[in-house]
C-alpha cells in the first residue's frame, strides 16, 4: 500500500484591519513630457494614508499627497533644478500655496488576476475632483501591504493650463502633453 501525502494549504483571512502608509518606506514619482519627447522627473512625498481591508479585501483608502514636496531628479544645474520646481509649485501648475495637498480616495478595488488589481478613485487637485482608474499590484499579510503601480494623470482636468493643447488649442508643437505619469511603490503597516 502506498503512502497518501495530504498537504493542507491553508488560507489566512485577515479580519477587519487599517494599514498606515509609510512615508519613509513609500516611494512616489512624477515625470512630465513635452510635444518634443524631452520630460522632467522627480519625486513627492506621502502626508499620510491609509487602507482599509476585511477578509483580504480592500474596502477603502484615502492616501494625502504633500504637492509642497514635489522635487526634480533629471536637472543638474541647481539654479534650474530650483526653477523648475519653483515653477511647478506656482499658479501656472499646482498653485501649492493655496493646495498645499492632493487627494486620492480609493472607492472600488477589484481584484483581476494573481495579485493584479484595477482600482477605482477619486483624485482631488487644486480643488477639482475626478474619477480615475488605474491596475496595481498588491499583495497583502498581517505584516504588511505592498502596492506597485502607475497612474497617468490628465492635468487639463484639473484646471492646470499652461501650455496645454487641451487648453490652447493653437500651441502648435511648443505644447506640454497634458498626460502626466506617477509611478508608486507604497508600503504600509497594520495601525495596532
Amino acid at each position: 500500500m502506498k503512502n497518501a501525502f495530504i498537504i493542507l494549504i491553508m488560507l489566512v483571512v485577515l479580519p477587519s484591519m487599517t494599514f498606515e502608509i509609510s512615508q519613509d518606506k513609500s516611494i512616489i514619482k512624477w515625470k512630465g513630457s513635452k510635444s518634443t519627447g524631452s520630460y522632467h522627473d522627480g519625486n513627492i512625498l506621502i502626508e499620510n494614508g491609509t487602507i482599509n481591508i476585511d477578509e483580504n479585501a480592500i474596502l477603502n483608502g484615502e492616501i494625502i499627497i504633500d504637492m509642497n514636496s514635489i522635487t526634480c531628479i533629471d536637472i543638474e544645474d541647481e539654479n534650474s533644478n530650483q526653477y523648475l520646481v519653483e515653477h511647478l509649485k506656482n499658479e501656472d501648475f499646482f498653485s501649492v500655496s493655496t493646495f498645499p495637498i492632493a487627494l486620492l480616495k480609493l472607492i472600488n478595488v477589484k481584484k483581476k488576476k494573481n495579485d493584479e488589481y484595477l482600482i477605482t478613485a477619486d483624485l482631488t487637485i487644486k480643488d477639482q475632483t475626478h474619477p480615475i482608474d488605474f491596475i496595481a499590484n498588491i499583495k497583502i499579510n498581517k505584516d504588511a501591504a505592498i502596492a506597485i503601480g502607475k497612474i497617468n494623470i490628465d492635468r487639463s482636468k484639473y484646471n492646470i493650463k499652461y501650455k496645454s493643447k487641451t487648453w490652447y488649442p493653437d500651441l502648435g508643437d511648443r505644447f506640454i502633453n497634458d498626460i502626466f505619469e506617477l509611478y508608486f511603490n507604497l508600503v504600509a503597516f497594520p495601525t495596532s
